[in-house]
Parts: C-alpha cells; sequence; structure tokens
C-alpha cells in the first residue's frame, strides 16, 4: 500500500506537467485509454482473471464512478492550482473516512478523529493562503476530488467482503473510468488543448501504467489485508511524496504559512492513527 502512495505523489506533478498541453477531459480519457489497451491482453492471458470478470463487474463499475469523478476533478484543480498544494488537500480524505464511516455502516467517528478534523480544517485555510486570495476554485475542485476519494475507499472495503479476484476489479475498474471518460470528451469543448508532446505522452504512459494498472491491482490485491483507517495512515504519505517529487521535477514549494498548513494537515492524518493505536489495540 505504500507503493501505491508512492506511484500517487508521482502522479501530481506528472499530471500536472501534462495539463499545461491537454485539457483535463482529453487527459483523463487518454490515461485510462491507454490503461485499458496495456491491461486488457494481461486479463485475457490470465485464467482466473476472466472467470472472476462477470462478479466483479458491477462492483467495478461502481468504484469506476467514483474514481473518475474523482480523477477529473483533481485534474481539474491541478491546472490551477500546485501539486504540493493539491497533494495535501486530497489527503483530508484520510480525515473524511471515519466521518463518512457511519454512512457505510462501517462504526462512528471517534472524539479525536473529530479533534484531527479541526485541525486538518485549520490546516487547509493556511495551505490556501487566506492572505493571498484564500480558497480558489481549483482548492475546491481538489477538495471533491478528497471527498470522492473518501467514499471510494469505504465502498471497496464494502465490496472486498466478497473476496472478487483483485486483477478482474481492477480491470472493470480500469474498463469502467475509460468508457466514462470517452462518453464525457465532449464536456472539453472545441477548443479545449489536446497537444500530444513528448512530456505529455510520458505523464500518460506513466499514468495509464504503474500508477493506474498498478494502483488499483495493488489496492484491490493488499487493502483487504487490513482496515479502511489503516490504509488512509499509510495514504497519509502521499502528499509528502508529491510535495518532494513537485520540488525535484517542477521546483514548486509551499510558501511558508502554506508549510504551517501542510504540517497541521499531516500531524492531523497521522496524530490521529497512531494516538488511537493503543485504544484499538486494548480493543
Amino acid at each position: 500500500m505504500l507503493l501505491v502512495t508512492l506511484f500517487w505523489g508521482l502522479t501530481f506533478p506528472a499530471i500536472r506537467v501534462a495539463v499545461t498541453d491537454l485539457d483535463p477531459f482529453v487527459f483523463v480519457a487518454a490515461r485510462f485509454s491507454l490503461a485499458l489497451l496495456c491491461f486488457a491482453p494481461f486479463v485475457l492471458a490470465h485464467r482466473e482473471a476472466r472467470a472472476g470478470l462477470r462478479a466483479a463487474l458491477v462492483p467495478g463499475l461502481v468504484l469506476a464512478a467514483l474514481s473518475w469523478a474523482a480523477y477529473v476533478s483533481q485534474t481539474i484543480g491541478l491546472t490551477r492550482i500546485g501539486a504540493g498544494r493539491a497533494a495535501f488537500i486530497t489527503g483530508i480524505s484520510v480525515i473524511l473516512v471515519p466521518l463518512l464511516a457511519p454512512l457505510f455502516h462501517a462504526g462512528r467517528p471517534k472524539f479525536l478523529e473529530l479533534v484531527a478534523a479541526l485541525v486538518a480544517t485549520g490546516g487547509l485555510f493556511l495551505l490556501t493562503d487566506p492572505r493571498g486570495g484564500g480558497i480558489s476554485a481549483g482548492d475546491l475542485w481538489v477538495l471533491l476530488c478528497a471527498l470522492l476519494y473518501a467514499v471510494y475507499i469505504l465502498v471497496l472495503q464494502i465490496f472486498l467482503r466478497r473476496e472478487p479476484n483483485p486483477i478482474s476489479l481492477a480491470f472493470t475498474q480500469v474498463l469502467g473510468v475509460a468508457i466514462l471518460a470517452c462518453l464525457t470528451l465532449p464536456l472539453a469543448g472545441e477548443n479545449s488543448a489536446a497537444d500530444f508532446t513528448g512530456r505529455a505522452w510520458a505523464a500518460l504512459f506513466f499514468c495509464a501504467t504503474l500508477a493506474t494498472i498498478g494502483t488499483f491491482w495493488l489496492q484491490a490485491r493488499f487493502q483487504r489485508d487490513t482496515t479502511p483507517q489503516r490504509v488512509a495512515l499509510i495514504f497519509a504519505m502521499e502528499p509528502v511524496f508529491a510535495t518532494l517529487f513537485a520540488f525535484w521535477i517542477l521546483h514548486e514549494w509551499l510558501p511558508a504559512l502554506g508549510i504551517v498548513g501542510a504540517a497541521l494537515i499531516l500531524i492531523s492524518v497521522v496524530g490521529v492513527e497512531l494516538l488511537d493505536r493503543p485504544a484499538s489495540a486494548a480493543a
């Protein structure tokens, strides 16, 4: 699961580069169409994966709808704000998981989790630079992505109780997102940017293979061995990786106030799990 987080962290600067040449809807459609082309031969050659496609179809399509909406909202957000900033806002999904858990019969939020949510909200306020305009449209798009991904984690945990074939579940998700992305291409508009430069292809290839096929399969295979809360803790490293990669690749760095906000978000995400661990163990 940590490898999943590493790949996701690298997608932020990769997408940030790609959307300078490609419209967000075009990028998502191209990413998942390429992923589907790469994934299909492997699934067809895998007997157990083929056999599991029927059982994985409905769960995969439901998860695909959530994934598509999350990917599109995040990609739109990355056209407007920096990669590191977007990554820390996306990381708030970790706090949203326990808050949304009652809606999915996955337990009620504890007092510590509510405190963490308040701290993360304060961190978000500072991260979005209140002295320089505050929350922007890009921030809201990425915040929507965080909400959708929190729902995705909880819904995935429900479907994993049926023990679907992980390859089949990953493939049906890729298939579903590719279909939705292609059907919604008209939303890009006639004058949308679609310049498939070398850097755009590099970002597409990485995002389609390791960051899509690889992460879908890894998450479907290994999330069943843990809890949604522990998964959320591991995923807290995503914004850290993203910020480091953004600095390395794009030379982006958060301003001083943004660093304080990012730190508050990270503390709230990691702290709620670490401080609650003894109580969970005792239970």
